[in-house]
Order: structure tokens, then sequence, then C-alpha cells
């Protein structure tokens, strides 16, 4: 039994070029035995299992991954593995952003509320990504992770502030004002919340 594969957009792209090689090499075999040369058939073969073992494998691990809907899990050629990676590595990234702005708290009363709000938002948007539908968990991902996302500039904020220019600090204040309320902002950027 092989070790399973990292279920990354990467992996499954490289078991794809992967693939494209076997076929080169098939197709050079044919023509080769059709010229009447001789051709290595024990090396191909052991070939073809060990790539047809790795795409089995990496099936397997994408029909059963929690993060994705029911309608995505049958992934039946290489594409439709790749993006499923993808749609993996992109909700696993999305789920590790949330869950750190759900431990945000604040020591002064006056941001709690504005904080837990900030929070529940945080969670629903978690629920969408673990248990929504296929284009529920796609745009939860959007919500949380696009470059304009309230939910990123808080991230950004709180996580490396001193990496963000000056453009990049005004516009996540105004769009963590915009979704979040001031008090969130301001109990941020006075570093009463972390």
């Amino acid at each position: 039994m092989t070790s399973p594969l990292e279920l990354t957009q990467q992996t499954a792209e490289l078991l794809q070029q992967r693939i494209s090689a076997l076929a080169n090499q098939l197709k050079q075999t044919a023509d080769s035995l059709h010229q009447g040369e001789p051709a290595d058939l024990q090396h191909l073969a052991g070939e073809i299992t060990e790539v047809q073992t790795q795409i089995e494998s990496l099936s397997q691990q994408v029909q059963e991954h929690p993060l994705l809907s029911e309608s995505e899990r049958y992934a039946t050629r290489a594409t439709d593995l790749i993006e499923a990676c993808g749609s993996i590595q992109q909700r696993q990234d999305a789920i590790d952003l949330l869950k750190r702005l759900q431990l945000v708290k604040s020591y002064d009363p006056r941001d709690q509320d504005a904080i837990r709000q900030m929070v529940d938002q945080a969670t629903g948007l978690l629920n969408q990504l673990t248990s929504g539908s296929a284009e529920e968990r796609r745009g939860a991902v959007q919500a949380g992770t696009a470059g304009d996302s309230a939910f990123r500039a808080l991230y950004e904020w709180i996580n490396r502030p001193e990496d963000l220019s000056d453009e990049r600090w005004l516009e996540n204040q105004q769009r963590i004002t915009d979704a979040f309320g001031r008090n969130v902002a301001m109990a941020v950027l006075r570093g009463r919340a972390r």
C-alpha cells in the first residue's frame, strides 16, 4: 500500500504531468514496436501501475475529504482532481484564517459586543465552508479570503500590520469599519484586541 498523496493542487497537477509523460512513452513504445524495434515493456508496465495507483489514491482521498460537498467528491478526470485539490487547499486556508479571527478578544468591555458579532460572522462562514453546498463553500472562500475581504483585512491587521503598505492599511481600515463597525477597527488599531 502506498502512502497517501498530499491533497494540493500542485500534487494533482504533477500527477497530470506524469500522465502526459506516460502517454508520450506509450506512443513512443508503440512506434518502436510497430517498426520492429525492442522496447522495455516491463518498465512501462511498472510506470502504468504506479500512475494508476497514484490516481486511485488521490481519487479516494478526494471522495472522502470533508471540505468537499457531496457533489464535488467524485472526480473522474485529471482536471476534476486538480480542481478538487485546489478547492480543498483554498478552503483550508480560509478555515485557518477564520479560526484565527474566532480567537480575537478585547480586554475593554466596550468592544466586546462588536468583537462577538464579528466572531459570529466568522463562525457563520466556517459553517458554510464545512457544511454548505459547493456554491456556498466557494462563496465562503471568497468572502473570507479574497483581497477585498473584510475578514482578510482584519486578519492582516492582527497578524502582520507592519507588512502592510500605507494604501493597504487605509483600505483595510475602511473594509473593517464597513463590515464590523468602528469599535472593532479601533480595538485592533489601539491594541485592545488581538
